[in-house]
């Protein structure tokens, strides 16, 4: 009886300083989270950063994108081919003169926004039959966009009501800008027809499973799926990469009964929270700036956290490396050149050799588009691949920067 009632005792005492050493470590850590809020307000160029720069990009873009609508025409030149005779083969004698659709067509280019007719060559033409290579040299001196060709016979065909056609010959030096332009010369193509009765008339009704309302800004969709895994990233790895390395008064602090993983998470917790803010920021920018979301806001606000916390892990992990703050400045660039280079946002995974592949898809960046495109675009659940991988790596950074700070020496 005397051993169990001791043994009672002990396990009570043992529970009632288990108690006391978490309200004690609890109080410590609430301690040093608002030292660590104290130390960001001593630099608030930092804050600024992380918490007005993403937001004030994003507005940026909606309102870029917003106001290139009307004032991004493609400059263009028109060369003309359109027979203006005709012979009739049965005698060889000339009937009647044609090209009596290139106006029409020519209206139709000026009727159309998005392209700006610079100048109209006739090869027809004795003073203009050399145009074609006038037109080459604009194109090659970057004076326009695409030159438009309009065939041999171009009239004669419409007039018998035979297939014609339009040739085009865009600059292709901007790749994203192809695209652009044979949609403008399109849309040109469907005044002509639509102005002049032609038939038969062809109508594409496509059935766009993913397409973007015309109420919201479809450029900054397109553009968020890549500056923003890009931006959280790299701001929250820009926050926290010197948050170690240049804190001074660590050895001395280590000397009071803080603990070294109390410091630590400190740290986490406080950027964590920022982070949160930012995040919060970020979307209230971009549904303000036209965003059009397929899937779930709070899944979003997840991956983008994700997305964040990972940067925060690297950021933490490199200053617990460094020893200076040069060193962690040179160490930051060199992991961020290597992670964007290799994130397939600017090089396509699939046009790199197998062991880069590999390589790549350990980084945190490749997950993060593909991620924030199935939710943007395609309204899939945040909690796929991309998300999970992302929450490994961040978990091996924090391990990782646990023990290398446990083992790292201060001198007072």
């Amino acid at each position: 009886m005397v051993k169990e009632q001791k043994t009672d005792k002990n396990q009570k005492s043992s529970f009632k300083r288990t108690i006391i050493n978490l309200k004690n470590s609890l109080f410590r850590l609430f301690k040093q989270i608002k030292k660590e809020f104290r130390l960001l307000r001593t630099d608030p160029w930092n804050l600024v950063i992380a918490l007005l720069l993403p937001p004030g990009i994003i507005m940026l873009f909606s309102f870029m994108n917003q106001e290139a609508g009307n004032g991004s025409a493609f400059p263009v030149v028109i060369v003309s081919n359109d027979s203006n005779t005709f012979i009739n083969p049965n005698n060889n004698y000339t009937e009647t003169t044609w090209d009596n659709y290139t106006i029409p067509y020519i209206n139709a280019v000026n009727e159309t926004d998005s392209l700006n007719l610079i100048a109209f060559y006739n090869t027809t033409n004795p003073e203009q039959r050399y145009s074609m290579e006038t037109a080459r040299n604009m194109l090659l001196h970057g004076e326009i966009k695409c030159i438009i060709v309009v065939p041999l016979e171009f009239s004669e065909m419409l007039e018998y009501e035979l297939p014609a056609s339009i040739e085009c010959i865009p600059d292709s030096s901007r790749i994203a800008d192809i695209q652009k332009i044979l949609n403008a010369i399109y849309d040109s193509v469907n005044l002509f027809i639509s102005a002049n009765n032609l038939t038969p008339q062809i109508v594409l009704e496509p059935n766009e499973e993913f397409s973007i309302p015309a109420d919201y800004n479809a450029s900054l969709n397109s553009n968020l799926i890549m500056i923003l895994p890009l931006m959280i990233f790299g701001i929250a790895n820009v926050l926290t990469i010197l948050v170690i390395v240049k804190e001074k008064p660590i050895a001395r602090l280590l000397l009071t009964p803080v603990k070294r993983a109390e410091v630590l998470i400190s740290k986490y917790i406080t950027y964590s929270l920022v982070l949160f803010l930012q995040t919060l920021l970020i979307l209230l920018a971009s549904i303000f700036g036209g965003l059009y979301l397929k899937g779930s806001l709070s899944e979003l606000f997840l991956a983008i956290y994700i997305l964040g916390y990972t940067g925060i892990s690297l950021g933490l992990f490199i200053s617990s490396l460094s020893k200076s703050k040069t060193e962690a400045n040179q160490l930051f660039f060199a992991f961020f050149i290597v992670i964007i280079l290799l994130s397939g946002i600017f090089v396509p995974l699939g046009s790199m050799p197998i062991y880069l592949r590999v390589f790549a898809n350990i980084l945190p960046l490749t997950h993060g588009s593909p991620m924030v495109e199935a939710i943007l675009a395609k309204g899939k659940t945040v909690f796929g691949f991309h998300f999970f991988f992302l929450l490994g790596i961040s978990i091996v950074l924090n391990i990782v920067t646990f023990i290398l700070f446990y083992k790292r020496r201060y001198e007072v």
